[in-house]
């Protein structure tokens, strides 16, 4: 399975020079336009988030995530944010480009005042200026008011207007130039049925139908992450098969969870303990992921 880490070489090199480019994006724009879905979309993708950092803040967070720790930040501003408005804005804008050149985008996110009048309906949200204008239509208008001319410092402007949050982080990512460093990450875990199923897990293999190493005196003591039991664990003539299927379907399913914008995804494997049959299988599914140069993270629950 080659879908998430094959690139050529001009691509890896350009996407590379970019990503090294790139340190800081600041969100700006109109509440409820998409601030929250930008910088949830930027945490995937490598960013250091941040959302409502007071502005006298803002420059010792940039001074230690980025230029300190050397870290991709991404910074959302709106009107929640203590210490807006729009001269502030602006100042923080033109120091960031002063300071970052090309490394910094400034993007600004609106809709129309019909998009944003639904959304806070749908969502029965309270807009940020309902307490001051007394109406939500009068607050969309009065943070119109505030912030349009906060257009004209960004460098990149997103109308989220009609688009899906998936249709918009994929703009996002194009404009950003960020669609070849999403990687997904496949989370890998095991756990006991008598301990409940794992909240987390989108995908569930029940590995009870193996044989039970708890039933040899010899390797109770032992789990599965010890090689005479993945030995015992893989001699069971179900079990290459069984795994061999789980790999052919997380070969098709992993390019489409990526294509709706998911970028982790957790495999869970149970057995009656969680020591023995679960553990086995999530290691030897990991060191698959490995092979295929897939990033992945591995967890035994039941483990301590």
């Amino acid at each position: 399975m080659q879908y998430w880490v094959d690139e050529s070489e001009t691509e890896k090199t350009s996407n590379a020079a970019f990503a090294e480019a790139l340190q800081l994006v600041c969100v700006i724009g109109r509440s409820g336009a998409g601030h929250s879905t930008a910088l949830r979309h930027l945490d995937d993708v490598g960013f250091t988030a941040v959302d409502n950092m007071p502005l006298a803040l803002i420059d010792q967070l940039i001074s230690l995530v980025v230029e300190t720790k050397g870290q991709k930040l991404a910074i959302g501003v709106d009107l929640r944010t203590s210490g807006f408005d729009a001269e502030a804005i602006d100042r923080l804008a033109s120091n960031i480009s002063r300071q970052f050149g090309d490394k910094a985008q400034i993007v600004y996110v609106t809709a129309s005042d019909d998009e944003l009048f639904n959304r806070y309906k749908a969502t029965r949200r309270r807009h940020p200026l309902m307490d001051k204008e007394g109406t939500l239509e009068a607050a969309i208008a009065a943070e119109t008011d505030i912030v349009y001319l906060l257009e004209e410092k960004a460098d990149i402007v997103i109308d989220s207007t009609g688009k899906s949050p998936h249709i918009f982080c994929e703009e996002l990512s194009a404009r950003l130039e960020l669609s070849l460093d999403q990687h997904p990450v496949l989370s890998i875990m095991s756990f006991s049925y008598k301990n409940g199923l794992p909240p987390a897990a989108d995908i569930v293999f029940d590995m009870r139908f193996l044989g039970n190493p708890h039933w040899h005196v010899d390797l109770r003591p032992l789990t599965g992450a010890d090689q005479q039991i993945q030995d015992f664990i893989e001699s069971d003539p179900a079990f290459l098969p069984f795994m061999q299927m789980i790999t052919a379907q997380l070969e098709e399913q992993i390019p489409l969870f990526v294509q709706q914008g998911r970028y982790q995804v957790t495999i869970a494997f149970g057995c009656t303990g969680g020591r023995h049959r679960s553990v086995a299988s999530a290691c030897w599914l990991a060191d698959w992921a490995t092979k295929q140069k897939l990033h992945s993270v591995l967890l035994h629950r039941e483990l301590r």
